[in-house]
């Protein structure tokens, strides 16, 4: 008898090209592009609709504390994977709207500055997950070997819009209204939820046994969500680290080299992420770094990153470019890892988890950054961006090891109480070979059968 089980063979083509031939790529590319459209539009959008009519101090505290709203992201993602992104994106979706609309329609009006603070909160705070969304959606939709390269072009599209959104902003604030880059990162928001909705149509969240839901006692899922997890405790530390050491780079290049120049050394550092974005996604499984040698790359670059600057400004770029190359990548292994970590029905929450903690450490970045710069010299902000990485590097080396512990609890476990349907294919096999004095799928020197079964 031929062919009782077929070969499985790793499919030769991998990366971004099968990534594209994949049913519906387009659909999915086109909504995650506007997923990350809203996120580079929406501060600068609300710091210039509110600063054309008060002063630009109010419109900055205003920014501040709509930011305020991004403690909500987990609990959005927690929304998501309890009650299904149709049932949630859409009453999100409507809340934001509302929200933006009463902020315009204020402001226009010169109405009271509380209504404007209020209404900015509330638009932040219902802000659709759609970035969340798209992350978990690749992973969703992308077959196995595809995963990475969707990952990388998600980092890529994110990079992307932080670039081209506030010139976006800018660009429809001189030429049309102060309020058109709300209206547009609103209409973004609702295009974003329209696009992933219809990409995973009839598609549902794929739900892995090995990593069932953690559970407290009694069976009760754990208040504290996939939070329980030592693993994901520490990769959330490894991705505050690196976000402050990223966002101190940020602020020390513009006090070091002026603002129209630092401006674009920050534009440099872009570009130097989608690269390393860009290449870490069409690299093969064995090549790719991990994360702690990704954050103990970034901070030798960042070394020598402060001491080319004080050299030309050619060799500055050049360290620019190099710090970049590294936080591509370093932004896929976070998010890749994240979702390997997440217990089945978590992935959207510990997602959020996720951004929450970059969002903390670019709020610590810059701090720590800004009392370097007035404290010593501006590149020392990027001295401590280096020890930032370099802590994030040993916090990086604990998530593998747990990760690796985690792994062998799973596999012997596994090979204690087989799945069900592994049981049953082993059944299978016994009646096939109910002569021989050989376990099923195993030879008499302990090594695996062959696939093919000849008889």
């Amino acid at each position: 008898m031929d062919g009782v089980m077929a070969d499985q063979r790793p499919s030769a083509r991998y990366g971004y090209r099968s990534l594209g031939a994949e049913p519906g790529f387009r659909v999915r590319l086109a909504g995650a592009a506007a997923s990350k459209l809203q996120a580079g539009m929406f501060s600068f959008a609300l710091l210039y609709a509110v600063s054309a009519g008060r002063s630009y101090g109010v419109a900055a505290l205003v920014v501040a504390v709509a930011a305020l709203g991004g403690i909500a992201a987990p609990f959005r993602g927690r929304l998501l994977d309890r009650f299904g992104d149709r049932r949630v994106l859409w009453p999100i979706l409507t809340v934001h709207v509302g929200s933006v609309t009463a902020l315009s329609v204020n402001e226009g009006l010169n109405g009271p500055v509380l209504a404007t603070f209020g209404s900015a909160l509330v638009a932040n705070v219902s802000m659709p997950p759609v970035g969340v969304l798209s992350r978990v959606m690749w992973r969703r939709m992308s077959q196995p070997q595809n995963v990475r390269s969707a990952l990388a072009l998600d980092a890529v599209l994110t990079d992307l819009a932080f670039v081209f959104g506030p010139a976006l902003v800018g660009l429809l604030t001189e030429t049309v209204s102060p309020i058109a880059g709300l209206v547009v990162s609103s209409g973004s928001s609702a295009l974003a939820t329209v696009l992933l909705l219809r990409a995973q149509a009839g598609r549902g969240p794929v739900r892995d046994p090995s990593r069932g839901p953690e559970r407290g006692a009694g069976g009760a899922r754990h208040w504290a969500g996939p939070l329980v997890l030592a693993p994901l405790r520490w990769l959330l530390l490894v991705a505050c680290l690196f976000s402050a050491a990223l966002h101190a780079v940020q602020i020390a290049l513009p006090a070091a080299a002026g603002r129209s120049a630092g401006a674009a050394l920050v534009s440099v550092l872009s570009v130097g992420s989608i690269v390393g974005g860009l290449v870490v996604g069409a690299l093969r499984g064995r090549w790719v770094p991990r994360l702690p040698v990704l954050l103990l790359g970034l901070a030798l670059t960042c070394v020598a990153l402060a001491v080319v600057g004080r050299l030309p400004l050619g060799l500055l770029v050049a360290g620019c470019l190099l710090v970049g190359l590294f936080i591509g990548p370093t932004f896929v292994a976070l998010y890749g890892d994240a979702g390997d970590l997440a217990p089945s029905g978590t992935e959207a929450e510990t997602q959020s988890w996720t951004g929450a903690a970059i969002q903390l450490g670019a709020a610590v970045g810059a701090a720590a950054g800004a009392a370097a710069i007035e404290g010593w010299a501006p590149l020392a902000a990027v001295g401590v961006a280096a020890v930032l990485a370099l802590s994030g590097f040993g916090a990086g080396l604990r998530v593998v090891r747990a990760q690796r512990h985690r792994s062998r609890s799973r596999l012997d476990g596994s090979r204690k109480n087989p799945p069900p349907a592994e049981r049953d294919e082993a059944g299978r096999l016994s009646a096939v070979t109910n002569n021989l004095d050989v376990p099923p799928a195993v030879d008499p020197g302990g090594r695996g059968v062959s696939a093919r079964i000849k008889g």
